[in-house]
């Protein structure tokens, strides 16, 4: 799976069961936008433009043709919203297509979407627009006749599979495995910090930069690729958001993940990192669970830091436990 795939799958997750409006999503995403690799960005950025709303503070802009459908305000006839936004390109060289040109198209569509059972008195659904068969067709023929990328592809960076970037570590970890087990080891982190040091660190300010220190010490006080100013400050703005803990743990994600590809990519990187909240938000609220079944840091496995080792980053930086 690669990483463009992954954010579509993480923001249809938590769709609720039984909406037909999430449910119809579901299906526009898994038929179209992974399939033909539709950036999430673009996407919204293109939806924004179209709906004329304000456009997202995450520096994308709408594509060309989504951008000059949104100017003249008027769109192509036949298709829905979700389908101009995904795919504008698409539409407008469909809608400009004529004389002979359009019969071919034309021809072309109602034998593609007849092969693939659609019969010919559903070529359009029941709101007026072009059916899912049709408009598949037409993603295809514009492909095939243009020979062109659709606007709304996303960069190479994120069509790359997970894991064949190249490395020769065969343990190395998912994107997704490194945002669990940061999730886990600060929450866990936080809760030691407030049970074992409580008189020292109160606050939720204080334990979230420590825990964050835990965490992220050699970014912080080796490599310095990540200013502790950085993590203070992301301390003071998640300390009062609703779940301090999964409002911290995304920022340093963010954090960490430009320290790794680039202060250049941070706006996507902040899209695809607020798209795994909710998945952030299952393992904090799983390891609380397992905290108060075994509230001790030498209960912890795996990657945890071990209590050794908490005592000595705690001797280094001036922590004195709870009297």
């Amino acid at each position: 799976m690669n990483i463009n795939t992954r954010i579509w799958e993480n923001s249809i997750t938590d769709l609720p069961q039984g909406d037909q409006q999430a449910e119809q999503f579901e299906h526009y995403a898994r038929e179209f936008f992974m399939p033909d690799s539709i950036a999430p960005s673009v996407y919204l950025a293109n939806v924004a433009a179209l709906m004329e709303q304000a456009a997202e503070e995450n520096g994308v802009q709408p594509t060309p043709s989504a951008a000059k459908m949104a100017l003249s305000m008027q769109h192509p006839i036949g298709f829905p919203t979700w389908f101009l936004a995904a795919y504008p390109d698409v539409a407008l060289w469909f809608s400009s297509q004529d004389g002979p040109d359009r019969k071919a198209v034309d021809a072309e569509v109602t034998r593609r979407s007849a092969a693939s059972g659609a019969a010919a008195s559903h070529l359009v659904d029941e709101n007026g627009f072009f059916a899912h068969a049709v408009l598949r067709t037409l993603v295809d023929l514009y492909r095939e006749r243009t020979t062109s990328v659709l606007e709304c592809t996303a960069p190479d960076t994120d069509l790359q599979e997970e894991g064949a970037a190249g490395s020769t570590d065969e343990q190395a970890l998912t994107a997704q495995q490194a945002v669990d087990l940061m999730a886990a080891n600060i929450t866990r982190y936080e809760r030691e910090l407030a049970t074992s040091y409580g008189d020292r660190f109160a606050g939720m300010r204080p334990r979230l930069t420590v825990a964050g220190l835990l965490q992220l010490g050699y970014y912080v006080l080796v490599d310095h690729v990540i200013p502790l100013a950085t993590l203070v400050q992301a301390s003071d703005e998640s300390a009062s958001a609703d779940d301090p803990v999964v409002e911290f743990v995304e920022r340093l994600e963010i954090e960490v993940f430009c320290a790794e590809g680039g202060d250049s990519e941070r706006k996507r990187i902040e899209e695809a990192c607020h798209l795994l909240r909710s998945r952030i938000l299952d393992v904090v609220l799983q390891t609380r669970t397992n905290f108060e079944e075994t509230p001790s840091l030498t209960a912890a496995t795996g990657n945890f830091m071990d209590l050794p080792q908490f005592e000595s980053l705690r001797q280094a930086i001036g922590i004195r436990p709870a009297s």
